[in-house]
């Protein structure tokens, strides 16, 4: 299951607004006859390709066991019911992380009902936490909106001027980009584009757990996630790096009113989108609705301190990782974690998960109301 889950990874925010899904096919000894993932949404689901690489290698699934990270569906979408694939194929177990959702929708008893033993729940929290965007987007009908931010022990996001550089390690920093590459977006306000003029692009591809040493087989992400700029005036220099690939990158910058730099943002290829304002600003429940229509999932938000406050008080902050350097060094001018759009609410994290990387500690969970 670990390897299937692996294998979910690489599909990434393509599959949005479909799940992440992993499928490995193993026979009596353990051996795998065939493996696959859903690689993006319309594209066949995992169940399919796994039997396809097992049948053009020539093997014999008849009796396998099936390992998938969700269960098999059992209704006709873009592609046929994988649980009727699974059984005409003549497997003999299924084992499956997560159910189904839906009701009814699910392939698990179908497949009891033609003789395969079935077993549920393996992995089941890790398999939670890679389709929890489209889990989220099903049940609220918007994006889940992930809030990354790094600090100092001094409470700073930025080191400001004399201050070392980055606040994070090296290996802080490739695990940013494994988690632009599972959302389908990734946000940030106009202030770090003036600042950072960041590219905001997957360019390194930590290979997740369970995935094999061989670069072959962790192949460089093909799709880029949609990146997402909110900027009230329409600042957005029109030579920064975010415009000048937005070619070969999609870009959407959410704007009060559109003018002449919007036409020049435009010739460069980036969508210039005129947004409903609220009391604080962009109308931030508009911009959810219209990447919700464009089949966003999840969206990772790299805010600076107003966007993270105008986030939580707008009640838009369903996850939240904090990256901690283990020093308080900052100089003149370094930005504090919030900067607020009105009071801020008091919150705490639920469920929260403590981890290190590299020499930085990583906590992540759901931020919820604290009284």
């Amino acid at each position: 299951m670990r390897r299937a889950l692996a294998l979910a990874e690489r599909g990434g925010g393509a599959t949005s607004p479909n799940p992440m899904v992993g499928c490995v096919l193993v026979d009596g000894e353990g051996e795998v006859l065939g493996e696959g993932w859903h690689a993006r949404a319309g594209e066949p689901h995992a169940e399919a390709v796994a039997l396809e690489a097992a049948a053009r290698e020539g093997r014999d699934v008849r009796g396998a066991t099936a390992v998938v990270t969700l269960e098999p569906c059992a209704h006709h979408g873009r592609t046929p019911p994988c649980a009727d694939a699974l059984a005409e194929a003549g497997i003999a177990r299924l084992v499956y992380a997560l159910p189904d959702p839906h009701a009814g929708r699910g392939g698990a008893e179908r497949l009891r009902k033609v003789g395969v033993e079935v077993v549920a729940g393996v992995e089941e929290a890790a398999a939670m936490r890679l389709v929890e965007a489209w889990l989220h987007l099903e049940r609220t009908g918007r994006p889940l909106f992930h809030l990354k931010t790094a600090q100092t022990l001094s409470g700073h996001l930025t080191r400001g001027v004399g201050g070392p550089g980055w606040i994070t390690s090296p290996e802080a920093r490739a695990h940013v980009h494994r988690m632009r590459r599972r959302h389908r977006a990734v946000l940030v306000g106009v202030g770090t584009v003036m600042i950072d003029d960041p590219e905001l692009t997957v360019r390194e591809w930590p290979p997740p757990d369970g995935a094999p040493d061989d670069p072959a087989e962790a192949p460089w992400p093909e799709v880029q996630p949609l990146r997402v700029v909110l900027d009230s005036h329409l600042r957005t220099p029109a030579d920064s790096r975010i415009a000048e690939t937005s070619d070969r990158v999609p870009t959407v910058i959410y704007c009060r009113a559109s003018g002449e730099r919007a036409e020049a943002l435009r010739d460069r290829g980036v969508e210039v989108v005129p947004t409903e304002v609220s009391r604080r600003g962009l109308d931030l429940g508009a911009v959810a609705a219209d990447l919700a229509e464009r089949g966003v999932s999840g969206v990772l938000v790299e805010p600076g301190p107003t966007l993270a406050a105008g986030l939580m008080v707008a009640g838009l902050a369903d996850r939240w990782s904090l990256f901690l350097a283990p020093d308080g060094d900052v100089g003149e001018g370094a930005l504090p974690v919030f900067s607020p759009a009105g009071p801020v609410p008091r919150f705490a994290l639920e469920d929260p998960e403590w981890s290190s990387i590299g020499r930085d500690g990583l906590v992540t969970g759901r931020p919820a109301p604290s009284l």
